[in-house]
């Protein structure tokens, strides 16, 4: 059996990179990682509805005119649309309040609370939204009219489920304004390829959210899944442009000077005990393979964040490929192998990885 797998790197045009490795075993279909968003037991109430009115202008002139009218007028004026019933656009922002107010918790304050808004909105996206692969190869066989797709604007995604990486940079951007939290996009590019992401403001410092590059898709057959990492979520300018799929664009004065450590204090239950997600030394990485391989199927992907002393240069190159291997030979039987140069595996910026071991 063969299996293979694709990381989504791009943007207003993906590129895509596919890798192939021969699978083993036959362990029963596996959870995939399962996000934190649980919906809420009462509506939240969404702080934009608190904000001074903006009636929308009568029906009139282009639909794709009208959508950015009420990204405008959101994102940048920071006022709360009002509708007529028959706006074509009312229904784009009916859908981002109820995404909000059934997922955004309650009950939290200050940097607590915008981290908490972001998180979750990272992960909304991720899970509710489709990329358009389909968009992406018409777009390299020369459509020239795919930037008028709604795939690129926040229709695509609140409407349709079908986006690009702009379209899900607005939709953050949109979303984040809706809650009082500071967002931009920002567009530059990633491993060459033209893409569009965010910065956030939490607790007073800017991050770097690639929300594109947070959804990891990969093939079994002729089949496509989806993960959720958080590889890409709150870094800084240096990190995000200094991993070796590096992210380009021109510097601001919106300066993201540090990362937010999201696997620091994080853990994973497997097998009924508690192992932290960042892995200091080799003997507790292969004790958490070995847990796995005796779960018996029970654990198929997780996130971890490699930290052994000695280990530099961590973005520049695999600097653990040589200690996961040892450790993956802790499993028995995987749906997911090495082979053929093949790594079984995604990395990210600043030793984060996710694995693929069972279905």
């Amino acid at each position: 059996m063969r299996f293979s797998f694709k990381k989504i790197f791009c943007a207003i045009l993906a590129a895509t990179i596919v890798f192939s490795f021969v699978g083993c075993g036959g362990v029963s279909a596996s959870p995939d990682i399962k996000p934190h968003l649980t919906l809420n037991t009462k509506k939240h109430a969404v702080p934009i509805e608190g904000y001074d009115a903006f009636t929308m202008p009568e029906i009139d002139g282009d639909y794709r005119e009208r959508v950015e009218v009420l990204y405008q007028t959101v994102v940048y004026d920071k006022k709360r649309p009002l509708f007529d019933d028959d706006d074509p656009v009312k229904k784009i922002y009916d859908v981002a309040k109820g995404w909000l107010e059934d997922y955004i918790p309650d009950g939290v304050t200050g940097e607590e609370r915008e981290y908490a808004v972001v998180h979750t909105i990272h992960d909304l996206l991720i899970v509710k939204t489709d990329y358009d692969f389909d968009l992406y190869n018409s777009s390299l066989g020369g459509n020239v009219d795919a930037a008028s797709d709604p795939a690129f604007y926040i229709d695509g995604v609140f409407l349709n489920g079908r986006t690009v990486c702009d379209g899900l940079a607005r939709a953050f951007n949109f979303l984040c304004a809706m809650e009082g939290v500071e967002c931009m996009r920002v567009t530059g590019s990633f491993s060459s390829a033209t893409h569009a992401w965010n910065k956030v403001k939490i607790g007073g410092s800017y991050y770097n959210v690639d929300v594109t590059a947070d959804a990891v898709h990969y093939s079994v057959g002729s089949k496509t899944y989806k993960q959720v990492a958080h590889g890409y979520m709150l870094l800084s300018d240096e990190t995000i442009s200094g991993f070796a799929q590096k992210h380009d664009f021109t510097p601001t004065h919106f300066v993201a000077q540090s990362d937010f450590d999201y696997y620091d204090g994080g853990v994973i239950e497997i097998g009924g005990k508690t192992y932290s997600t960042v892995i200091k030394n080799q003997s507790r990485l292969n004790a958490l393979f070995s847990a796995i391989s005796d779960a018996k199927g029970e654990v198929g992907k997780i996130e971890l964040k490699l930290d052994f002393d000695g280990k530099t240069q961590v973005n520049f190159a695999d600097m653990y490929s040589s200690e996961i291997a040892t450790a993956y030979g802790k499993v028995k039987n995987p749906d997911f192998a090495f082979g053929n140069g093949i790594k079984p595996y995604f990395q990210f910026p600043n030793g984060v990885y996710l694995f693929l071991i069972y279905k």
